[in-house]
């Protein structure tokens, strides 16, 4: 049985993500952490003369999180311009994995349709600790533009 070797593994801060929106591409650099997964979306099917109960994948959710610093009003204009007018713009992430340390290659995917659900307009603490935003997404479709080798 063949084992991962650990100088395969990758560190977790070994990658990007860009994000564009409007066609237009920000590299943020100010993201601390972001996961993107999928969730299945599944119906009970139950038959004469079984007595488990079956389960029927129907269709996949799209959703992540992300932590930023809040060096940014992108989001925020983003917010605003939304409950000025009614338009999100048409928003895409590209993630990509990669560590040079590691022999598994780099993994790229893209995700399209991203609604961010929070936008930070401002926030202030009294400790001398860092600004950071967290909000959960969704997104509506997602391309693997590069996998592992």
């Amino acid at each position: 049985m063949a084992f991962t070797k650990p100088g395969d593994t990758i560190t977790s801060n070994s990658g990007r993500v860009t994000v564009t929106i409007d066609g237009n591409n920000y590299n943020l650099a100010e993201i601390e952490e972001i996961e993107a997964k999928l969730e299945g979306n599944t119906e009970e099917v139950k038959v004469l003369g079984r007595r488990m109960t079956g389960h029927k994948l129907t269709s996949l959710e799209g959703t992540g999180s992300l932590t930023m610093y809040h060096i940014t009003s992108r989001f925020a204009e983003i917010a605003a311009n939304f409950a000025e007018t009614g338009a999100y713009p048409d928003i895409s992430m590209t993630l990509t994995v990669e560590d040079p340390s590691s022999n598994t290659g780099k993994q790229v995917v893209q995700l399209m349709n991203v609604i961010l659900n929070d936008s930070m307009l401002a926030s202030l603490k009294s400790d001398d600790g860092i600004l950071e935003m967290d909000t959960d997404f969704t997104f509506d479709d997602f391309k693997i533009l590069q996998q592992f080798n």
